[in-house]
């Protein structure tokens, strides 16, 4: 949750929007719908934002309870029913049914530039409703879902619990696994065990504890944590950040979002290994000390990542090698995408190059003798990372 400099509180929109733009990949696939193009000039109110990376999209409605307004306990939950919930899960509804009647979108993101946009089915869509109310608020009843009459489920969240969630899980596929699991624990429990707080919920699914009834202890998982974005991981993605706002063409250059993408679909506990991956070749290019690539191949996704840390002594030669190793990684690993991250000292701080290789991977002898020859990387291992804490 991004804090204002001003005095004036700060709308639920601009912090929602602040945190998007600090967010790099909703920043890039994050966009308004008042872009969406209308079939009606009479069409009634969408949600007011969506976000669209490959296979993985929400629609998120913000509502909030004018400071003026007098906050008697019925009268909120009367506001709650009638303009969050009903009100919001139809915006919602609205905007899935529209992206539906799409072909292809061609959407302008926050760092300017022109996406193109191809809406998936919009089942697979996340709705999500964030409430906001007055500070010092009585406490009131207040809904955690709406499920319709076709089935259809929106998550309904205040304000502070859904920046917290956004602080934690910075990709979009960390998010999108976050509210499958908040969905299946609101609609397996009864009411009561699903009355803890959303952090109780957060830290039952850093604990990755699928299965137990919820519970407050789960609370100290997400207080034990820290902060996630203080991390050697987060100055990679703020590097790829600047270099796609480097781009000054309309179109910009698609291999860095491919790349973003990449990141994006990686779930929790590949990000943890790429993150020390991260660490260990940052802290090599800082010794001046020369390392094997490192590498982490994604079943999942097909995709693989190749870490590379450049001391001194090569760094005429870094963006060949990083181009050699990462076409040497994808042949021998047979995967059809792979991005390579090159890392080494520059004049005044580490400086961060990106390759973006794909297609499928054709005979090559020579390559092959080569790496039978000279092998350059660590053996490859296939594990699945334990959880966070124990």
């Amino acid at each position: 949750m991004t804090e204002s400099s001003s005095q004036t509180p700060t709308s639920l929109l601009q912090e929602f929007s602040a945190q998007q733009r600090d967010n790099v990949f909703l920043r890039a696939f994050s966009f308004a719908t008042t872009q969406l193009p209308v079939i009606s000039v009479n069409q009634k109110p969408l949600a007011d934002r969506i976000v669209m990376m490959d296979e993985i999209g929400f629609v998120f409605q913000l509502m909030e309870r004018e400071q003026k307004v007098a906050s008697r306990l019925g009268d909120l939950e009367k506001w709650m029913v009638n303009q969050v919930v009903r009100r919001g899960v139809k915006q919602i509804q609205r905007t899935r049914e529209l992206l539906a009647s799409y072909m292809g979108l061609s959407l302008v993101n926050s760092f300017g530039h022109r996406v193109l946009v191809t809406p998936k089915d919009p089942e697979l869509l996340v709705s999500v409703i964030i409430y906001r109310v007055p500070p010092r608020t009585r406490a009131f009843r207040a809904a955690r879902f709406k499920r319709n009459k076709k089935g259809d489920f929106t998550h309904i969240l205040r304000d502070s619990d859904y920046f917290e969630i956004a602080r934690q899980f910075a990709t979009p596929a960390e998010l999108l696994d976050y509210f499958s699991f908040r969905q299946d624990i609101l609609t397996t429990w009864d009411a009561p065990a699903t009355g803890v707080s959303e952090a109780a919920l957060i830290g039952q699914y850093l604990l990755e504890d699928y299965s137990s009834q919820p519970d407050e202890r789960f609370a100290k998982a997400v207080r034990s944590r820290g902060d996630p974005r203080v991390c050697e991981f987060s100055f990679v993605l703020d590097s790829l950040a600047n270099t796609i706002a480097a781009q000054e063409s309309d179109y910009a250059d698609t291999d860095f979002y491919e790349i973003l993408s990449e990141l994006g679909r990686l779930e929790r506990h590949e990000i943890r290994a790429i993150k020390r991956q991260v660490q260990l070749a940052l802290e090599a290019v800082r010794a001046e000390r020369q390392e094997l690539p490192y590498r982490l191949a994604s079943a999942r996704t097909g995709c693989g990542f190749l870490i590379l840390a450049v001391n001194g002594e090569f760094h005429d030669r870094a963006m060949e090698a990083l181009t050699s190793l990462a076409r040497a990684s994808k042949h021998e690993l047979d995967l059809d995408r792979q991005v390579g991250i090159g890392m080494w000292r520059g004049a005044n701080f580490v400086e961060i190059e990106w390759v973006y290789l794909i297609g499928k991977n054709m005979p090559d002898p020579e390559l092959e003798q080569r790496l039978a020859r000279n092998y350059p990387f660590r053996r490859t291992t296939e594990q699945r990372l334990a959880p966070i804490f124990t």
